[in-house]
């Protein structure tokens, strides 16, 4: 979608944990859930990061706190090991995770080193974001900026006057500037539904602008489609983000048709199959 005024608008990178110097982690005692603080809480969470359930920087959102980052990566594993997923750390998710930790082989998740690592991006921050309130980042959405002008659309996202940002944004020449946190909610989306389901939109993922005109007949740059290709790859890779959640602006906006971004000269095939889906 275009970034300016004619469009309305609603208003940490995880490093493999490396098995030799520090102290085996363990699984803490069961009875531990939503609301619960201190070292156990800790333990549980240095666990899950362990294994790929929680990155380093969301368990960093509330070293200690069982919130609802914790509660959704309980619930994760739980899934993984098909137990009932209640997101409270009781006695056979304790054994589970006991018995998972214990393994002699690493893992194998996202936060071990995989095909994409994260891109070198230009801090630009925006002060147009807010909190996520303990969402968890499941989904990527993909605009274009509705101008040929980066230097342009990176200035007006970051005048507070417009209210609207994106966390990442991808100019001509393949430059990704980052203007929002990966952990703020930025204002990209509007008025949004997942699959047909209303809710919340920016706060559950991440916004990318594509520098174009958005006329369908601008084409996107090979630099971008390159840039792009390792940015949603390694987003992918690190929040876990299903396939069929990596969309367009056009598929979230309400009403149907609203938006029409990124355009229709958009090579979808070629960014679904560089992240190989």
């Amino acid at each position: 979608m275009s970034i300016r005024p004619t469009a309305s608008r609603v208003a940490s990178t995880a490093t493999p944990r490396t098995a030799a110097a520090a102290p085996a982690i363990t699984a803490p005692p069961a009875g531990l859930g939503k609301g619960d603080s201190g070292p156990k809480v800790k333990q549980l969470q240095d666990g899950l990061v362990k294994l790929g359930y929680m990155t380093k920087a969301q368990a960093a959102t509330g070293p200690g706190t069982f919130g609802s980052l914790t509660e959704a990566a309980v619930k994760k594993f739980q899934a993984a090991q098909k137990l009932p997923t209640t997101g409270f750390y009781g006695d056979q998710t304790a054994a589970a995770l006991k018995k998972a930790l214990a393994k002699p082989t690493t893992p194998t998740t996202p936060t071990q080193p995989g095909k994409f690592t994260k891109p070198a991006v230009i801090s630009a921050p925006s002060p147009n974001s807010d909190s996520r309130n303990g969402a968890d980042i499941d989904t990527i959405v993909l605009h274009h900026t509705g101008t040929n002008n980066g230097k342009g659309d990176l200035a007006w996202m970051r005048d507070p006057a417009s209210k609207v940002s994106a966390n990442y944004m991808l100019d001509t020449d393949g430059k990704i500037y980052q203007l929002v946190g990966d952990d703020k909610r930025a204002w990209h989306a509007g008025k949004a539904e997942l699959h047909g389901v209303p809710t919340d939109v920016n706060a559950r993922s991440i916004g990318i602008e594509i520098v174009n005109d958005g006329s369908g007949k601008t084409a996107f740059t090979d630099a971008q489609y390159k840039a792009l290709t390792q940015l949603v790859g390694y987003l992918k890779q690190e929040y876990k983000v299903p396939a069929n959640n990596i969309v367009g602006h056009k598929d979230v906006a309400v009403p149907k048709g609203r938006k029409d971004d990124p355009a229709a000269n958009f090579d979808w095939a070629r960014l679904r199959k560089g992240i190989g889906t």
